[in-house]
């Protein structure tokens, strides 16, 4: 029986380039979707975002970012299962992928009160890696407060944060609780300095205006300051819930 004659170099070629143009083809879809998605999420159009997200990961199913995105996504509409599935993807397909394993141990202690000490040890694993020194150790030491917080430990929260500022003398998360604790102790003085130090590192949010009147309405405040911080409240913000309290007859 005469042997089937070999394809011609050509043929072969041009399959190959075929294949190459699909992979590339797949690849710049799935960018091009995760992109998109993400754009929707940060505009708080999360249906449209799961369709991008989802269909991102349809053409590259091998994307970690896209996993942790969608993960974050469901749990902001509360579909904790799909959740979990994609936060343990992402970290399954890229094992040194913090935000990741930050985001999934933090979904751990803000659901799940059995799993609060799960969360906590994967947020310690993270603080002790060296790799992950500076602002990861932050971010994790400011997620071991909030797993205290959910246990009614004010004092360890208090702790951690304080250790996060530590890792990282910047950590916004950090100023900010620091500043709203300081003031729900009466300490002025420290929750002024913890929230300017806050602003010194990022925008104001309305949350941030709103914790700074309240600071300086204390006996010991500052009424220039207080006013200060009102003008920007009611200017930048003035559809807000923390505008619409302060503008409320008392």
């Amino acid at each position: 029986m005469p042997l089937s004659p070999k394809p011609p170099a050509l043929l072969l070629a041009l399959l190959l380039a075929a294949c190459a143009t699909d992979k590339n083809f797949n690849k710049d879809v799935a960018e091009a979707n995760f992109k998109l998605g993400i754009g929707y999420m940060q505009s708080g159009h999360f249906e449209v975002a799961t369709e991008k997200l989802l269909k991102s990961l349809q053409f590259n199913d091998d994307n970690a970012e896209a996993h942790n995105a969608l993960a974050v996504l469901y749990e902001e509409i509360r579909e904790y299962g799909p959740a979990e599935i994609h936060y343990k993807r992402a970290i399954d397909l890229k094992p040194d992928y913090t935000l990741a394993k930050i985001n999934y141990a933090r979904f751990l202690c803000n659901h799940e009160s059995a799993r609060i000490p799960e969360g906590e040890s994967e947020f310690q694993r993270i603080a002790a890696d060296p790799a992950n020194a500076g602002a990861n150790a932050a971010d994790a030491y400011v997620g071991l407060a909030l797993c205290a917080r959910k246990r009614d430990d004010a004092a360890q929260a208090e702790t951690w944060l304080r250790k996060a500022l530590e890792s990282n003398s910047n950590n916004t998360a950090a100023l900010y609780e620091l500043a709203r604790i300081s003031q729900t102790q009466n300490k002025t003085l420290p929750a002024r300095a913890f929230l300017q130090r806050y602003h010194a590192q990022t925008r104001p949010t309305p949350q941030s205006l709103g914790l700074g009147v309240l600071i300086e309405t204390a006996p010991d405040g500052d009424p220039q300051l207080r006013q200060e911080y009102m003008m920007l409240l009611r200017s930048q913000f003035p559809n807000t819930d923390e505008t619409r309290r302060l503008n409320k007859p008392e």
